[in-house]
C-alpha cells in the first residue's frame, strides 16, 4: 500500500511525526507478542549533547516496551563491553553511539557486535546482504527477513511517506536521478545500492570524488557537484563537516527533495523556501527504525522457537 502523499508545497519536514507512526507499531506489536525486549546501549563519551541523546533514545525505547539499558564505558572497555553484551542471553540488542575513535578503529568495533543483536544493522554481516540484495537474514531462510542499516532505513520510509517512494512497485524511484554526498560504509555506500536496485541513478559523492550506481553496481564518475545537483530529483546529505560547502538554493531546482542526515547542516539556511520538500534531520526516524530492527531481530533470532 502507498503511503498517501503529504501537500508538497514548500514544506521544512518534522520528523519526529513522520516517525510516530512506525514508533507506534512497534509498541503494538510489542504488546500482542506479550514480550519484554532488552536492549543494551553503550556510549564511550562524555560530550553532554551525546548524552543527552543517549538519555533520549533510551525513553523512547522504554515507552515502547523496550527496556534499553544505558551503559557509559571508557573507550578502551568498550570492546569488552561489546563482548559481554554479546554473551547475555537475555540481551536482544546492541546500540553503539559512534564516533569513539573517529578512525577505522569505530569499523573494527561496529564488527564486533553480534549480527543477531546489531540493532544498527551497520556490521558487514548486514551490508553486505544489502550489495547482493539478498533479502533474508539467513540465506534460502524465506521465513525471516533481513534488517537494512537504521539510518538509510529511515531515509527511505521518510521519502516513502512524503510520497517520493512507490513501495508497491517493484522498482519504486524508477527513472529517478538521486545525489548522495557520503558514501560511507555504514550509510551512504548502502544507500546508493539500496536505491540504485530500486531505479535511481545514483550519483554518489566523498572526498575521493563521484562515482555512479545504476542497478546497484558503480561506475567511474567524471560528473561535476553542479552538473548533479542540477539534475536531481532527490538529493540527500551527510558530511559531518564545517568545511563542506553548503549547498544552496541556486544550485538545486525548485521542485527538488533535499534531506540532510548530518549533525552538520549540509544546505544554506533558505534551502526550505526553495526547495519542494526539505528534511533537515531524521534522528527520531533513524530510532524508530532501529525499534524496528529490535523486534525483527527478537522474531528472527530470539524468539524460543528459535532456540
Amino acid at each position: 500500500m502507498t503511503a498517501e502523499p503529504l501537500n508538497r508545497s514548500r514544506q521544512i519536514l518534522d520528523p519526529a511525526i513522520l516517525a510516530e507512526k512506525y514508533v507506534e507499531e512497534v509498541r503494538n506489536d510489542i504488546t500482542h507478542l506479550g514480550v519484554k525486549l532488552n536492549v543494551v546501549g553503550l556510549i564511550a563519551s562524555d560530550d553532554k549533547p551525546s548524552l543527552s541523546y543517549a538519555r533520549a533514545t533510551k525513553e523512547k525505547f522504554d515507552t515502547v516496551g523496550i527496556d534499553y539499558d544505558l551503559r557509559q564505558v571508557e573507550r578502551l572497555e568498550l570492546e569488552n563491553a561489546i563482548n559481554a553484551a554479546n554473551q547475555e542471553p537475555g540481551i536482544h540488542g546492541i546500540f553503539i553511539y559512534f564516533p569513539v575513535f573517529n578512525n577505522q578503529h569505530d569499523d573494527y568495533l561496529r564488527n564486533q557486535v553480534d549480527f543477531m543483536k546489531d540493532i544498527e544493522a551497520g556490521s558487514t554481516y548486514w551490508t553486505r546482504k544489502i550489495v547482493a540484495n539478498d533479502r533474508m537474514a539467513v540465506s534460502g531462510d524465506e521465513s525471516r527477513k533481513a534488517i537494512l542499516p537504521c539510518t538509510s532505513l529511515a531515509i527511505i520510509k521518510m521519502l516513502t511517506e512524503i510520497g517520493a517512494y512507490a513501495i508497491d512497485s517493484g522498482r519504486p524511484i524508477e527513472g529517478k536521478v538521486v545525489t548522495i554526498f557520503n558514501r560511507s560504509e555504514i550509510i551512504g555506500r548502502p544507500l546508493a545500492v539500496m536505491m540504485s536496485n530500486d531505479g535511481a541513478k545514483v550519483h554518489s559523492f566523498d572526498i575521493n570524488g563521484p562515482l555512479e550506481f545504476v542497478d546497484a553496481v558503480p561506475s567511474e564518475s567524471s560528473i561535476t557537484r553542479k552538473q548533479a545537483l542540477l539534475e536531481s530529483d532527490i538529493v540527500i546529505t551527510g558530511v559531518p563537516s564545517d568545511s563542506f560547502k553548503k549547498i544552496g538554493s541556486d544550485e538545486v531546482h525548485e521542485d527538488t527533495i533535499c534531506l540532510n542526515f548530518s549533525s552538520v547542516p549540509n544546505f544554506e539556511d533558505n534551502i526550505g523556501t526553495h526547495a519542494d520538500i526539505y528534511i533537515p534531520r531524521i534522528g527520531p526516524m533513524t530510532v524508530a527504525m532501529c525499534m524496528r530492527n529490535t523486534l525483527r531481530l527478537f522474531m528472527n533470532f530470539h524468539q524460543v522457537s528459535r532456540a
